[in-house]
């Protein structure tokens, strides 16, 4: 097999040089490197942490909000191509050997603030998108890629002993998805199961603060403010916010002055 079709946007071809598979869209290839890559977080204690001491947590997809999302059911041993309405649950989505970081192309969109930082209660962090750095413990995990995720207009049902299956169900959500513009950090744990995944902070290049933090948690701001002078001096604080006059976001720069 040299290629499948997905549906009449997306297919995957096969890179016989680079020994791996590329997904296409509307004829296209999709890059496999991106300019820039984002993180959004909502104000907890663990996202703070994570700020603090600098590291992913490599999550099991069965924490996300999307039961569809990296769903077993993606895969199976016939030629079915009903799609998601013949799936038989959508719960079946736990994964104790796989570790997944979500980060997006896409800062200005309101959804993403709105949906992943608590309308505004929350942070970004900003990579140049070849440069999402990670530092991992010996034997962490044996394998790891930085992909994009597609969205097929209609998911379908393919067979497990295809090449690409693991990488199929691991980047493929629906449509309505869309917005997100996702790409996933993916590897496969050892076996130690480790989930804290350090990575440079030297390669962070910014840092985004949701107006409404600001606004309402004074402290909060304070902290964070505070660990990007002792571990971030050198990068940018901007604080997102609704442009008043226009329907799009603010981007204040308030650091360094």
């Amino acid at each position: 097999m040299k290629e499948f079709t997905i549906d009449d946007e997306y297919r995957l071809k096969r890179d016989e040089k680079a020994g791996d598979w590329t997904y296409f869209r509307n004829g296209k290839p999709i890059p496999k490197k991106v300019e820039k890559a984002f993180k959004f977080y909502s104000l907890n204690l663990n996202n703070i942490d994570a700020l603090l001491n600098s590291y992913f947590y490599l999550s099991n997809p069965i924490t996300f909000n999307d039961p569809f999302d990296c769903n077993f059911n993606l895969v199976d041993n016939h030629d079915d191509k009903e799609g998601i309405n013949n799936m038989t649950t959508v719960k079946r989505n736990n994964y104790g050997n796989l570790g997944i970081v979500s980060m997006t192309s896409v800062v200005n969109n309101h959804l993403m603030w709105a949906h992943y930082t608590d309308n505004y209660q929350g942070f970004a962090l900003e990579w140049k998108g070849t440069e999402v750095t990670t530092l991992p413990n010996e034997g962490q995990f044996s394998r790891a890629t930085f992909a994009p995720v597609i969205y097929p207009k209609k998911l379908i049902r393919i067979k497990k002993e295809y090449p690409f299956a693991l990488h199929y169900v691991m980047t493929t959500k629906l449509k309505h998805w869309e917005y997100e513009d996702e790409w996933r950090f993916i590897c496969e744990l050892g076996p130690e199961r480790d989930r804290i995944l350090y990575y440079d902070r030297d390669k962070v290049k910014a840092i985004y603060v949701g107006h409404q933090l600001v606004d309402e948690n004074k402290s909060a701001y304070r902290l964070i403010l505070g660990i990007h002078a002792t571990l971030y001096p050198k990068i940018p604080v901007y604080v997102v916010y609704p442009h008043t006059e226009k329907l799009e976001l603010t981007f204040e720069k308030v650091l360094p002055k």
